[in-house]
């Protein structure tokens, strides 16, 4: 009798279709029972089951030995492609079945591009058995997944319960725009913003709540930010700030080289700073210690480098 899943899915016995699916690949009961660790008839049983479920026959058998038919055949394929993308979701989920060396990091893009990437070069010369696939994202629905050893995250986005964290960066949040945007409107101070027209605040899906942060420790209330274009990557909101579309917060570090170059200025120097953080954020039961260790401890290693730089 046909079962059901969730969501109206019809799906036969999943023992069933593994024995089919040994038997089919390998074009032999005894061989798959070998390979499933179990007995011959126990082979036999699944399949008949499997074929009864279905209502078709799935084998023609010819003494000790089997063929598939034309419909086992289109549903062997269809079987061994799907119970394989599981096989490899399972690994990804898990850590499993990955070479020693293999470590998959996520990453917000911004700081990704901006402050990771430049440090990689190091990393890869100092442990260059362990192969690192850089993943990332500007959007914090992206974040928290098992499918990667770990995740560099906005302070904001915690807690993360049954997760461990280990600061990265800790800097100041600075105001940024093109020089001259500064001329044209004339900011000289915080309140000078009061001035902009409602669409030269840019934001980030990523950080939207980030200018009522800002405003609130400059002490300016009465500002409405929520008028200005939305950009899906940070990287986006500066070049558009660098190109005077209007102003934008930044994380210092991640500016720097736009600020020396001079396509970008802070205009408010004296004015306060809040703090933003990022975190490494990784399971504490990590399937893959050796080579995400490795990472953890050149990742710190770096962060307190990159902060007495700071100082």
């Amino acid at each position: 009798m046909n079962t059901h899943s969730g969501g109206g899915m019809h799906l036969p016995p999943l023992n069933a279709l593994r024995s089919f699916e040994a038997a089919g690949r390998l074009g032999s009961i005894r061989a798959a029972a070998a390979e499933l660790v179990v007995t011959p008839g126990a082979v036999s049983r699944q399949v008949r089951v499997l074929e009864s479920w279905l209502g078709v026959e799935l084998f023609r058998h010819d003494g000790r030995t089997i063929q598939l038919t034309d419909t086992g055949v289109r549903y062997l394929r269809s079987v061994t492609e799907h119970l394989t993308g599981i096989a490899e979701a399972t690994d990804r989920a898990t850590g499993r079945g990955r070479a020693e060396g293999a470590l998959r990091i996520r990453s917000y893009t911004l700081l990704a591009s901006t402050w990771l990437i430049p440090r990689l070069t190091r990393f890869r010369r100092s442990q260059p058995w362990i192969e690192i696939e850089l993943v990332t994202s500007s959007d914090p629905a992206d974040f928290g997944g098992r499918d990667v050893d770990a995740e560099i995250r906005p302070g904001a986005s915690g807690p993360w319960p049954g997760l461990e964290a280990d600061l990265v960066v800790d800097t100041d949040l600075v105001l940024v725009c093109n020089p001259a945007y500064v001329a044209e409107y004339r900011l000289e101070r915080p309140e000078d913003l009061r001035r902009l027209p409602g669409d030269g605040f840019l934001r980030s899906v990523a950080s939207p709540h980030l200018w009522r942060i800002w405003f609130d420790v400059v002490g300016v209330d009465d500002v409405d930010v929520t008028r200005g274009p939305m950009f899906g990557d940070s990287t986006l909101a500066y070049q558009a700030a660098a190109a005077g579309h209007g102003v934008m917060l930044a994380p210092m570090p991640f500016v720097e080289p736009d600020l020396a170059a001079g396509r970008l200025v802070a205009p408010f120097p004296l004015a306060p700073r809040p703090a933003t953080q990022f975190y490494l954020v990784y399971p504490g039961d990590h399937p893959n210690r050796k080579a995400f260790t490795a990472f953890r401890r050149w990742l710190l290693a770096e962060s307190r480098t990159a902060a007495v730089a700071d100082v």
